[in-house]
């Protein structure tokens, strides 16, 4: 069994096995047993799946595995590469005499710390002489006491029943060439306007006060509402026909048919 690829492929010729029914039983690939019978165990993946090859190779043919297995080691141990020595590393002449361009990374930032600290003690050192150089602040002027503030005139005394007088008299009130509302008209002018409104059949009401305010009603026969405004009311009826509206107890007449939606506006000024 000097040649372990020849005796297995002579093996299998005389059991008149083919390589691809051998490859079919053992579900060896055709390449696979080709490089076992010409002895190229080097080309199969490694030494573990070639030693699973050969088992099931023997196997198949009814050989015993054992010497196949042994014949195979003994191929295999001349080709088992020498233990690698760790390579030297071979630096260049030129690079081992060549000299560094900078100092390295602690001595560097060392003595960047120490700048930063011989700076800091000559600022603390000059700070103190520069504050002693500067000129003190003008003291400010300080007021002669010959010269006191002058105090206010007192009032001159007046006979009795006469009142006080402390500066010059008011001016007289001149009269207004136009004679001013009066306070009867000034009064009627600021009282709200009034609208009063009575159901005569069921209505929504909507209503907006001088632009800003919303009411809402439904009204129901025989119900009213009343509403104050300075300037206007804009009126929005379900149903015109169906309310009585009134402003200060002037009625203003009927909105519009019954079962329409009206929108009137009422101006409240005098």
């Amino acid at each position: 069994m000097d040649n372990l690829g020849e005796f297995l492929r002579q093996q299998r010729e005389n059991k008149h096995v083919s390589v691809e029914e051998l490859a079919t039983r053992t579900r060896i690939a055709v390449r696979f047993i080709k490089l076992i019978e010409e002895n190229q165990f080097d080309q199969l993946p490694n030494v573990v799946s070639a030693k699973g090859f050969l088992r099931n190779y023997a196997r198949c043919l009814g050989l015993d595995e054992t010497p196949i297995l042994n014949r195979f080691s003994e191929a295999i141990q001349p080709a088992e590469a020498p233990p690698v020595e760790s390579p030297k590393e071979n630096v260049l002449s030129y690079i081992q005499r060549k000299q560094p361009d900078r100092l390295p990374f602690p001595l560097w930032a060392a003595l960047s710390v120490l700048g930063v600290i011989l700076l800091f003690l000559a600022l603390a050192f000059l700070m103190p002489k520069h504050r002693q150089a500067a000129p003190p602040p003008p003291a400010p002027e300080e007021i002669p006491a010959s010269d006191p503030a002058p105090s206010e005139p007192s009032p001159i005394p007046s006979p009795e029943g006469e009142a006080t007088l402390s500066g010059p008299p008011p001016p007289a009130p001149t009269p207004s060439s136009a004679p001013g509302p009066s306070l009867h008209q000034q009064e009627a002018s600021a009282a709200p306007r009034v609208l009063l409104i009575e159901a005569v059949e069921s209505s929504w009401i909507h209503v907006t006060i001088d632009g800003t305010e919303t009411k809402e009603a439904l009204l129901q026969p025989n119900d009213k509402v009343r509403w104050e405004a300075k300037e206007k009311f804009l009126l929005t009826v379900g149903n015109a026909g169906g309310v009585r509206v009134s402003l200060d107890g002037q009625d203003i007449g009927p909105l519009g048919p019954s079962g329409r939606v009206v929108k009137k506006e009422i101006v409240a000024k005098q």
